[in-house]
């Protein structure tokens, strides 16, 4: 029982720390940043990610190649274990009143989707695109996935720890991925050929 306490409070005092982090941030608007972040949060998932995927694919070579399959992999697992995550967790969205810059998403708040997606697009960069100044290309994806982050939270979407619940499952999944990454370009291997044999 004393443990179950502790364990209570503790959970209590995070909580409170980040609804405290989550209204500072929120008090702390800059109205030339507003509309950047609302840029950031509807595009950089949805726009800045696939395009990037798209140039690297046709212009990075095998390695880019190799890159873009494993970030839309990343993404196709990460959608729905991330969409499970949230109906188990079932945390609802910040008070949307707080916040009255974008409309928020209907959908429960831990963890973060955007923040999942767009950690694991960059941490799959990072980890195989990288050789020569294609580094350089995949530090700048980063920057602009933690931008995206940030903005979950500047917009009153998401509290701290959803974002970085979302981070921790969109690294994982991905650093999973990317260590498998010789096992699954095998397997389709075997099934580009099976399927150009019977065509």
């Amino acid at each position: 029982k004393l443990n179950l306490a502790n364990h209570h409070n503790m959970l209590s005092l995070i909580i409170k720390y980040d609804n405290s982090l989550l209204n500072h941030m929120i008090k702390s608007h800059i109205q030339w940043l507003n509309q950047f972040m609302i840029f950031m949060t509807q595009y950089g998932r949805e726009a800045v990610l696939p395009i990037f995927i798209i140039l690297i694919a046709i212009f990075g070579g095998q390695e880019g190649r190799q890159t873009a399959v494993m970030m839309s992999l990343s993404i196709l697992v990460l959608i729905p274990i991330s969409m499970t995550a949230k109906d188990i967790v079932a945390r609802p969205r910040p008070d949307l009143q707080i916040s009255s810059l974008l409309r928020s998403d209907n959908e429960y708040s831990f963890p973060s989707g955007h923040a999942a997606i767009v950690s694991a697009g960059a941490a799959t960069s990072l980890a195989l695109f990288r050789t020569k100044n294609r580094i350089l290309i995949s530090i700048a994806l980063a920057a602009e996935a933690a931008i995206v982050c940030i903005s979950r939270v500047y917009l009153g979407h998401h509290f701290p720890l959803d974002v970085v619940g979302g981070i921790l499952l969109g690294v994982g999944v991905s650093f999973m991925l990317v260590g498998a990454s010789d096992r699954i370009e095998k397997v389709m291997l075997m099934l580009t050929r099976k399927l150009s044999i019977k065509s």
